[in-house]
């Protein structure tokens, strides 16, 4: 008797063909793994975020701009919307962090889904890429 068969009531042997649709069937049965879709959301929060405190920081920069050096210095430390702009961008930061962990945590998981968390990681490292480009410009 090979693998496939087993016996029915009466003893006899019964063939039971493999199934190889159910490899695909299981395929497409498969869950998002829960990590990439976090990730996922997080990149999309942060995005938003950062976004917003760039608004404000720059509406700052702008408001304050045709000063002297010594009324911007004091200027800022006084506007609430550089201030909290500021803020907001070290929680974007974080948020982007905390985002990366998530998909790369999301991409080890076993029989799941990757889609979410290659999605939340080509974000990650683009808006990465993004601010360091940014940065880059700003110290020129």
């Amino acid at each position: 008797m090979d693998q496939y068969e087993q016996n029915n009531l009466n003893g006899t042997p019964v063939p039971v063909p493999p199934y190889p649709e159910y490899g695909a069937l299981a395929a497409s049965a498969r869950k998002h793994s829960g990590p990439g879709i976090a990730s996922f959301v997080v990149i999309l929060v942060a995005i938003v975020v950062y976004i917003f405190s760039l608004t404000l920081v720059t509406a700052a920069v702008i408001d304050i701009a045709d000063q002297s050096i010594d009324a911007i210095t004091e200027d800022m430390m006084i506007h609430s919307g550089a201030i909290i702009g500021i803020l907001m961008m070290m929680l974007a930061g974080v948020l982007h962090l905390v985002a990366l962990i998530l998909s790369i945590i999301g991409l080890v998981l076993k029989n799941r889904k990757k889609l979410f968390a290659i999605l939340g990681l080509s974000f990650s490292v683009g808006i990465f890429i993004l601010l360091m480009i940014l940065f880059a410009l700003g110290s020129i």
